[in-house]
């Protein structure tokens, strides 16, 4: 693209944002038809110490894709249908939820996700038992039925899935076969004592910066409740844990080689016909009754799409966004993939009008190519939120 777009709006958006306590530091990788535009750091780690673009991140929920294509490299290859059902794989995985197939998991229908009945991932206990606590966990709905984001607990099953089918524990499929393809060399899923050792101050910890859960009682009113990750997720033992939803650490600019992989700008990890079906809209008109409080997201295969981002994006934008600290896309249209990852994680109003100014900051920097794909800006969960009921 020529010229080059300015990319000083954007940084000092970040800095504006860092001085004024919405983190302590944050990257940010911006790339165009896999030429690299942004990829930065600003703001500090944890005391004095500067940020820097190539320091691990934990990216949360950002992380989901990979694990998505992990999946989906399996059913390319033949050695799983999307509608085959769970227990098949992983059998007594039941309680009400034997009807639930790996399609409903992708599409956070399958009825499982134990955000407020003793989701694992903050338990310090074995992968077998959080799986067995999963399993025995009733449904919450008929699989297939409703709609509820699953934090982590359906991807906990999906990567147990992989290592069924493949015989490779989930974390050493995705470096096998989507880290190491997509040139990601420093992102893990899992951090032994020995990798935390030889990283040393490049594992970034995290910071609650006012970070809510939003949770939508019987009476249909929102309501917040803190939660100080940073008493749990800085934990060795945390950090320890292969959560294949919501535990992948590495830098921004790994993120953005696995979009662009899936754009065609780097070693392909899919074929071009099942990143299409990946990032068609698989799930909409369904209200989420987890943490979107009724809000009718639309999703992709194990991707979020489109209006689900806020911000402006463009209609066919494709990825994920991390618990109030990161998100990842990429636009088909434009070749566009950005990528944020802060170590802060503020109130849930911050957190969107951080994404909201960020977004919008990206796609304007690729100028008048990106307006005829754009969509309307918006802030659907803070709007949700202020009104008090998920109907007004």
């Amino acid at each position: 693209m020529s010229p080059r777009p300015d990319s000083s709006v954007l940084i000092e958006c970040l800095e504006r944002q860092s001085r004024q306590g919405f983190h302590p530091g944050a990257q940010l990788y911006v790339s165009v038809e896999g030429e690299t535009l942004i990829d930065t750091a600003v703001g500090r780690s944890d005391g004095e110490r500067a940020l820097r673009p190539d320091d691990v991140m934990l990216w949360y929920s950002s992380g989901k894709p990979v694990t998505t294509v992990a999946v989906l490299q399996l059913w390319e290859r033949g050695r799983l249908s999307l509608d085959d059902r769970v227990e098949r794989y992983l059998p007594g995985f039941g309680a009400g939820k034997e009807a639930a197939t790996i399609r409903h998991l992708l599409i956070h229908t399958g009825g499982f996700p134990m955000v407020a009945a003793g989701d694992p991932y903050d338990m310090d206990i074995s992968d077998e038992e959080a799986l067995a606590l999963i399993a025995a966990h009733p449904a919450e709905w008929e699989p297939g039925t409703r709609a509820g984001y699953h934090p982590t607990t359906s991807w906990k099953v999906l990567g147990a899935i992989v290592e069924r089918i493949d015989g490779r524990p989930i974390e050493r499929y995705v470096a096998e076969e989507i880290f190491a393809v997509s040139g990601m060399a420093d992102t893990h899923l899992g951090i032994d004592p020995a990798t935390r050792a030889s990283l040393g101050e490049r594992l970034v910890p995290v910071h609650w910066m006012g970070h809510a859960m939003p949770t939508l009682g019987d009476d249909g009113e929102i309501s917040l409740a803190e939660y100080h990750i940073e008493r749990i997720h800085n934990e060795p033992w945390h950090a320890r844990k292969v959560e294949p939803g919501a535990g992948m650490r590495g830098p921004a600019h790994d993120l953005g080689r696995f979009y662009e992989s899936l754009l065609g700008f780097n070693r392909p990890l899919l074929d071009r016909r099942t990143v299409e079906a990946m990032t068609a809209t698989h799930r909409t008109g369904m209200p989420d009754w987890t943490v979107f409080c009724g809000l009718k997201v639309p999703w992709g295969l194990g991707v979020q799409v489109g209006a689900a981002f806020g911000g402006g994006v463009g209609r066919r934008a494709f990825g994920h966004i991390g618990m109030a600290s990161s998100c990842g896309l990429a636009d088909p249209d434009l070749g566009l993939v950005a990528v944020f990852v802060a170590n802060g994680l503020p109130d849930p109003a911050r957190v969107e009008e951080r994404r909201v100014a960020l977004t919008d900051g990206v796609y304007s920097m690729v100028g008048a190519d990106a307006s005829p794909f754009r969509l309307p800006p918006h802030r659907p969960l803070v709007n949700a939120a202020a009104s008090g009921r998920t109907g007004q």
